[in-house]
Formats: structure tokens, sequence, C-alpha cells
């Protein structure tokens, strides 16, 4: 891979939301790799009788990889791109974790335009979208403050193993909200699906990628069977600063077990669930000060995983979600449930462990402790804003409440209950 200094890496990535990086698959590996990710193809098409009816098919690695394809779970801890993570993330080594591991493909026919976004099963990439959903993480305004203030949480990748000119990003729209400009293109007939002023179109050759934040507005532009598609679709996350809004684990542990035991890779997949369940651990103490009443623990816990009190509010609302998504898995309510990929994985299990960890009646005391803030964010009347994932809802898509402070905030939530 062409060399990149780290300064130049982490301030193009901060300024621009994109970094596109030559051979990130040394071009002695790429026959090889083609060969594990066709295989990784065709167990999924095994198992899922819609794959040849699906406009946007995507095979989850992290459920199908094993022994005989586990060089494509090597490739992705190593330096062009669990280092480069690192580098673009600015954190050491120790405090990065491996957590999304897919790759997207070509549809096995000519499919139709996409809906518009805001249908009620969600967003179809082939519209322009952030990776955010309000009512899974947070009003976009405070996902900024807490990334301008504390440094990036997240990168996603696009791995080329076949030539890939389908992403479209608009450089620097992760730094702010929407633009009038674009709100009203995006309100438009068709304006989802088509170029918006200012867009980029990544052309990725063969072996190239592009780490990229998910927060930026981005399009998957054409999906075709023409072209053979095979590209990675990987996902790192950092520790110690705050809590990303994409913050769950997709990996099953069990796939710690393919790896060599003591190489640099398997020493950073270990430490990657390492990392997970450990925020588990802290987020438990958390609620625990929630459900006691005891406003002091509770701050004291929440400035454990956020240090800085700039960007503070937006971990609370973070962890309103995962408190109202473990208090819908004791009630069985499992559609309700967030999880990145909706599949079996380290996230599930822990939330799960989560729940299972407090009563009945303790979790219903943790919901009522974060009732407060999660009326605050909700306007009465679902609606959709184009340029987001996901359906209708009531939760705020942009903007916070002008009223919202940290401290309005835990007023509010421990005088509750």
């Amino acid at each position: 891979m062409a060399t990149i200094d780290d300064a130049n890496l982490r301030d193009r990535f901060r300024r621009d939301g994109y970094v596109i990086l030559p051979d990130v698959v040394p071009s002695d590996r790429l026959e090889s790799l083609r060969t594990t990710v066709d295989e990784i193809v065709d167990r999924e098409r095994q198992r899922n009788s819609d794959w040849d009816a699906n406009p946007i098919p995507r095979a989850n690695i992290a459920e199908l990889v094993d022994p005989s394809t586990a060089d494509i779970l090597e490739f992705s801890l190593g330096e062009t791109t669990f280092g480069v993570s690192q580098r673009a993330l600015d954190r050491p080594a120790e405090s990065v974790a491996l957590s999304q591991l897919l790759v997207l493909c070509n549809p096995e026919f000519e499919p139709a335009n996409p809906l518009p976004s805001g249908q009620q099963w969600g967003t179809d990439p082939r519209n322009w979208h952030r990776d955010i959903r309000p009512d899974h993480d947070a009003p976009l305004s405070a996902l900024l403050v807490d990334e301008a203030a504390n440094g990036p949480g997240y990168t996603q990748w696009n791995i080329a193993l076949y030539d890939d000119a389908i992403l479209y990003v608009i450089p620097g729209s992760h730094r702010r909200l929407t633009s009038e400009v674009e709100t009203v293109r995006l309100q438009a007939e068709d304006g989802t699906q088509s170029p918006l002023d200012g867009s980029v179109c990544v052309e990725l050759k063969a072996g190239a990628g592009v780490v990229y934040s998910s927060m930026l507005l981005h399009w998957g532009s054409k999906y075709t069977h023409r072209q053979k598609r095979r590209t990675l679709h990987f996902g790192y996350r950092s520790f110690g600063r705050y809590l990303p809004h994409q913050r769950e684990c997709t990996l099953a542990q069990q796939v710690g077990d393919l790896l060599a035991t003591g190489t640099l890779e398997s020493q950073r997949l270990a430490r990657s669930f390492e990392l997970f369940r450990d925020e588990y651990t802290l987020i438990e103490e958390i609620f625990r000060a929630a459900i006691d009443d005891d406003a002091p623990r509770f701050d004291a816990g929440v400035q454990k995983l956020h240090p800085s009190s700039e960007g503070r509010l937006t971990c609370i609302i973070l962890l309103s979600r995962i408190a109202r998504n473990i208090y819908n898995l004791s009630r069985d309510h499992l559609d309700e449930v967030r999880i990145n990929s909706g599949t079996p994985s380290e996230a599930i299990v822990l939330q799960t462990n989560l729940s299972n960890r407090f009563s009945a009646e303790q979790l219903t005391q943790l919901w009522k402790r974060f009732g407060p803030l999660d009326d605050m964010l909700r306007s009465g009347e679902a609606t959709h804003v184009s340029g987001f994932l996901g359906p209708p809802t009531e939760y705020t898509f942009e903007e916070l409440p002008c009223a919202m402070t940290t401290n309005s905030v835990l007023t509010a939530m421990f005088a509750a209950v």
C-alpha cells in the first residue's frame, strides 16, 4: 500500500470524511482473497433463498468464515485495514476494535429503481443517506458535537476486489447538518437517487479501498448485474474517548478460534472482544446507579465512559437507547431491539446477558428513569427526513431541542421516579 503519514491521513479523514488508498489488498493477495470471498458468497447464496432476487445483495463474512476462508479474517486485522483505521482514529491499537465484516455484491438481475427513503422497512442504500437512525442513535446535531469535540469514533471501509465506482460521497458532510439546498434536492422526486452538487464518485481500482465516516452523506449509486462486485465492507471503532453511534460488535466471539494463537491478528481480535465486554461492564454499573436513584454514581460512570464534558449529553442519549433495548429484551420485544446487523453476534450476547442481570422490576425502573429523556427527543408525530436510515419515527432527526443540556436531562431523569 502506498504510504501516507499519520498526520496527513488523520487530517484528511477529519476534514473530508474519507481517504482513498491504493493497494489495500496487496497485488499478490488479490486473487486468493477473490477466491475466498466467492466461497463466502456461495455459502450465503445457499442459505439465503432470496439471494438471487435481492437488488443489493451482501454476505455476512463473520457468520460464514471457517478455517478454509480464515485469510479474510486475518486480512481484516492487518496493517492495511486495522492499522490504517487505528491511525485514522488517532488511537492506540489496544483501544481499537474490529466490529463488522461484510461483502457487498452485484445483483443477479438488473434491479428497478428503489423506493424513496423513509419506507416502513427502512432505507435502501441506493438512496442518499447517512448511516444514522434517530430512533436508534441520536439527533445528528448531537453526534456532530460529540465527534467535533472528541475526534472520530468509527471508521467504515469499502475495499474493492474488482473495479468499483458505485459509492458517491459529499466531502465534509460528516461535520455539518444537511444544507438547505441539499434538503430541497433530497425531497424532490428522485432526489435521493441522483448526484448532488459537490458529490464525488469514489472510484476504486481492484485492490484499492476507501476508509470513510459513516456520518457522511453517501449514495450507492448503481447496483447492476453487468459488472461483478465483490467489495469488502469493514467497520472499526475506538474506545476510551466516547460512545459512538456505531457502537456494537456484529462478530461472534467464536471466530477468534480460526486464528493461530499468539499472532498479532489473534491478539487484536481478542482485544476487540475484551473492549466490548469491558464497556458493557461499565454500562451495567451506570444502569445500576440509575436504578438505585444514585445520581452522583450515575454521573461518575458516565464520566468514565465519556471523559470530556463536551458531547456528554450524546453519550447519555445513546445509553438510553441501550436501556430501551435491554428493557425490550426482557419483555421479549425482539423486533424492537437495536442490533446493527440484525444477526446473532457479540452485540446480541452482550445485550442479552446484560438484560438477564436485572429483574423485570429493575428494568422497568431503569426505563422509567430514562423516560423523561426519551420523551424530550420525540416530536409526537412520525416523520422521515430524507438522507437518514430507517422508517418514519417520532424521534428528532437533526436538531436537539434547544433547552436540552446535560444538567437539565439529569435533573429530569432523577426527579422522575
